[in-house]
């Protein structure tokens, strides 16, 4: 299972970028505003941010964090920070954004996903739930699955994946994490059945034939699961990953039994 995961500069820095962002073409609109104000300085992150550069988008997303109390602001700065792998980072920011108001689906989001990325699952669970179902995406159903199964409740984690596989049917990723939550549960012949659907696809790629071999593995389908001709991949590559593969029904322990599922999928 794909699990799907992820700094503070000096104001000087931060008034380094501005200033060399100005002169290289912002709209008219944004260059008629003072420097101190918030937009204009999400206008600039959001421009250098798309040129790639993230250092100074940070910085600039941060001061306009500190003079703004628009919660939008602070969700931009948190999903900035997620992208620099700063979980803490990113949960003060999603936080700041919900102190400002309540129960904003994005922040709760972005809160959710800083907490499942760091290992919280639990947390991630009680953050995710009412995210998802406010915001109603695939993706947000599909990380709320994860810190389900992570969090060692695999039937729960089948109703959220089945969520974001009814909201796109095509979704081969969604189609997967419920296979692996099936197989989880005991279910594997229906685990092995989603599974063999979305192989079928010709969208299908090489890690979801890997997770079609976890799916045979955790069904005791070992013959089947040699049988599998996974795309670019050599002998000895597939060889590791069935052995491994075949050691995950000995995992007793459902938490355990996941993350080592997680680990050997993204391989």
């Amino acid at each position: 299972m794909k699990l799907h995961r992820f700094g503070h500069l000096v104001a000087a820095v931060a008034a380094a970028g501005l200033s060399a962002c100005t002169t290289t073409g912002t709209t008219t609109e944004t260059a008629k505003k003072p420097a101190n104000d918030p937009s204009r300085l999400m206008k600039i992150a959001r421009d250098v941010e798309t040129r790639g550069d993230s250092t100074t988008a940070l910085a600039l997303y941060e001061r306009a964090a500190e003079m703004s109390g628009d919660p939008s602001v602070n969700i931009s700065l948190g999903e900035a920070r997620l992208k620099t792998n700063d979980l803490k980072g990113a949960e003060e920011a999603f936080r700041a954004a919900l102190q400002k108001s309540p129960n904003q689906p994005q922040a709760m989001l972005g809160l959710g996903t800083a907490q499942l990325r760091n290992g919280e699952a639990e947390a991630a669970v009680r953050t995710l739930a009412p995210a998802a179902q406010a915001v109603g995406t695939v993706a947000a159903y599909n990380k709320l699955g994860t810190a389900l199964v992570l969090a060692g409740r695999s039937a729960e984690a089948k109703t959220a994946f089945r969520k974001a596989v009814a909201l796109e049917p095509g979704n081969l990723d969604a189609q997967t994490n419920l296979a692996l939550a099936e197989a989880l549960s005991n279910e594997a012949d229906a685990g092995t059945a989603t599974m063999r659907s979305v192989i079928q696809s010709p969208l299908a790629q090489r890690r979801h034939f890997v997770n079609y071999i976890i799916v045979l593995s955790l069904a005791g389908k070992t013959d089947e699961a040699r049988a599998v001709d996974v795309p670019d991949m050599s002998k000895a590559n597939k060889d590791r990953i069935l052995k491994q593969a075949a050691k995950l029904r000995s995992i007793s322990d459902p938490v355990a039994r996941a993350r080592a599922i997680g680990l050997l999928a993204s391989a």
